[in-house]
């Protein structure tokens, strides 16, 4: 009995210790998982516009790449020069033919290796999808030559080929992710996509197999807020850390509170007035002239935009050198412009023809609030002279321009996203381009943009973007008001989300948060 009862004894005293260690073991446990997830570092960002989906080679492929989760084969410095990304480097071998090397050990999100043949189906694929890139690139033919070599053959002369892999049309995918519908597109980047919430949200969270530096944070959440305001709220609420396109009118507030930094930076974006020369009060260059000339372009840069900005001559910014336009006004009163075109002023002061008072339907949409303000100056100012002008702001803008009919719209675009004039001046002008919204049409211009498309000596092409603006300029399809600057906003802790004039890289690896 006695040595029964040492035996229980000793049992119990065993179990007592397993138990202690148990315990140790799961505090332990426990205490390593909480000091795990307090060593998480996350940061949330206010974005303005909300992709439909995330294909890069759609209309959405701007905001795929500021999400820090795709590359293209070239990027753009701050300089706005093309420098290597997923290519190291590049060769032109003649007229027509380039060989990219591509970087090595680079995967996609899925794992799989990015080759030269993975690159070719995705610019394949890019350039099939999207009539833009297919006009930025004009590929003829593609090769892979190795693993890491990509011959590419052009149809023609193309200057601006290197500069225009930069686009985020030409982003670098896996093509058969794409077609998965229980996954998200795998790319490259330093950030991979965790979930997708459509008008709502984008979560990315750090590539571990990362071809470059890694990401600093583990996780970026990329909040959708078209309003100005409510995302000022959301940054002053501390729901976000920092935001994009903080409107002028609240960098005094946040300046007044050393919890958050104001970022500014020239930008190579432009605001502008399009002209619709199918609307028949706008088909006379006379009336065009008329209200392009009653523009007060530098109230609007001291009144609306608080000094942050420029006023317009051309539709590029003057840090480009090809936005070095001279300006011209000619010495023609309002009066006789209208005149020319037959319109009379009536007994109320305003100018009418046929019987019908001049009245013009202005659009303007909200993702851009200072768009509206401006708008709203501009149908003052016409008004005191007889033009009657009402403002429509519409969700949409780029919908409403191409299928409904209009007089003006409000617009704001970087023209020159790629470093080059090509781009813009293709689209907006060339009398074959589906972007032609405002029905633009001139022989001479369109000679000159193929001239353009040819010219690989810098200061010739220099010189015939600013011939090919001047002859544009003649006709008056656009109004440019100002360049704006670019300013973001972020609460005191986060650090390396910065303004730049080129609107691509907003999160990437060296976004970081104390």
């Amino acid at each position: 009995m006695k040595n029964r009862s040492k035996s229980w004894t000793a049992w119990f005293v065993m179990a007592l210790c397993i138990m202690m260690l148990v315990g140790c073991s799961s505090n332990e446990n426990q205490a390593a998982k909480n000091s795990q997830e307090e060593a998480e570092k996350s940061a949330t960002l206010a974005f303005t516009w909300s992709p439909s989906g995330l294909d890069p080679h759609s209309g959405d492929s701007w905001e795929v790449m500021r999400s820090g989760t795709a590359e293209t084969l070239i990027k753009l410095s701050e300089e706005l020069a093309p420098v290597p990304w997923l290519a190291k480097s590049w060769e032109q071998v003649d007229a027509t033919t380039w060989v990219f090397h591509l970087q090595e050990n680079v995967t996609f999100h899925n794992g799989k290796v990015m080759d030269a043949a993975a690159v070719k189906n995705s610019l394949q694929r890019a350039i099939e999808n999207n009539p833009g890139t297919n006009d930025l690139l004009k590929i003829q033919s593609m090769e892979a030559l190795s693993e890491t070599e990509l011959k590419i053959v052009t149809t023609e002369i193309n200057a601006a080929l290197v500069s225009n892999l930069a686009d985020p049309g030409t982003i670098v995918v896996d093509v058969d992710s794409l077609e998965k519908e229980d996954s998200y597109p795998a790319f490259t980047g330093a950030y991979m996509v965790e979930q997708f919430n459509q008008d709502e949200s984008l979560i990315v969270k750090r590539y571990e197999d990362y071809w470059g530096e890694k990401a600093k944070l583990d996780q970026v959440t990329i909040k959708f807020i078209t309003d100005g305001n409510t995302r000022l709220m959301a940054l002053q609420s501390g729901d976000v850390d920092g935001a994009t396109d903080i409107s002028v009118d609240n960098i005094e507030v946040l300046e007044k509170n050393d919890q958050f930094k104001v970022l500014t930076a020239k930008s190579l974006r432009t605001h502008l007035v399009m002209y619709n020369m199918e609307s028949p009060i706008f088909k006379k260059l006379a009336v065009r002239k008329a209200v392009d000339s009653l523009i007060p372009r530098q109230e609007i840069v001291e009144s609306v935009m608080k000094g942050q900005g420029t006023a317009g001559v051309g539709p590029f910014s003057p840090v480009l050198p090809f936005g070095k336009l001279t300006e011209t006004k000619e010495d023609v009163s309002v009066d006789k412009l209208m005149q020319e075109d037959g319109w009379t002023k009536n007994a109320d002061g305003m100018w009418e023809k046929d019987g019908n008072v001049f009245e013009a339907t202005l659009l303007s949409f909200p993702q851009r609030p200072e768009l509206t303000v401006m708008a709203e100056v501009i149908q003052s100012e016409l008004l005191q002279q007889g033009m009657k002008v009402n403002i429509r702001e519409v969700e949409n803008i780029d919908a409403v321009l191409a299928e409904e009919e209009w007089d003006l719209a409000m617009y704001s675009m970087l023209t020159a996203h790629t470093g080059s004039p090509y781009f813009f001046l293709e689209i907006f002008f060339k009398s074959d381009s589906s972007s032609n919204m405002n029905h633009f049409s001139s022989q001479t211009v369109d000679a000159l943009i193929n001239e353009l498309h040819q010219t690989t000596d810098t200061e010739k092409s220099t010189a015939l973007a600013i011939r090919i603006q001047e002859e544009v300029g003649k006709e008056i399809p656009h109004s440019y008001i100002v360049y704006p600057n670019t300013v973001f906003a972020v609460r005191d802790e986060l650090k390396g989300f910065e303004a730049f004039p080129i609107e691509y890289y907003y999160n990437h690896a060296h976004v970081d948060k104390d």
